[in-house]
């Protein structure tokens, strides 16, 4: 169980990588989906050590400006659906953030990480039944 406030998961939700998510995964537009793909990331997240949880936080709040920096001013609360990659529609995706050093490690990871986890939730509420 992870702690439903604190650094990182002020973090996560200042990213927009939910919003993302949501738009890319129609499995992650369900709550419950949505929730153990937060708790599997900010928990596989507080494994890390100190320093390095520290930077992955910066690199999350930071995401939605570096987003901006290199797609002309777009909002990642709107990045392209498509893959990671940045192929959607003519529109950027978050794969535009490539140019700039962590941040696509970053979005490719934790996208992973919550995917896990709404399949591990899913996995562990029907085997609950």
């Amino acid at each position: 169980m992870t702690r439903g406030s604190g650094p990182m998961h002020a973090a996560l939700r200042a990213s927009g990588l939910r919003s993302y998510w949501r738009r890319q995964y129609p499995v992650l537009r369900e709550a419950p989906a949505m929730a153990a793909a937060e708790a599997h990331l900010l928990n596989t997240l507080r494994t890390l050590p100190l320093a390095q949880r520290a930077g992955y936080a910066a690199v999350l709040r930071t995401l939605p400006l570096a987003y901006r920096l290199t797609t002309g001013g777009r909002s990642v609360h709107r990045a392209a659906d498509g893959d990671a990659n940045g192929a959607g529609g003519g529109r950027p995706g978050l794969g535009a953030l490539a140019v700039l050093p962590g941040f696509r490690e970053v979005v490719r990871s934790s996208t992973a990480l919550a995917l896990l986890g709404a399949l591990d939730g899913r996995t562990g509420r029907e085997g609950a039944r």
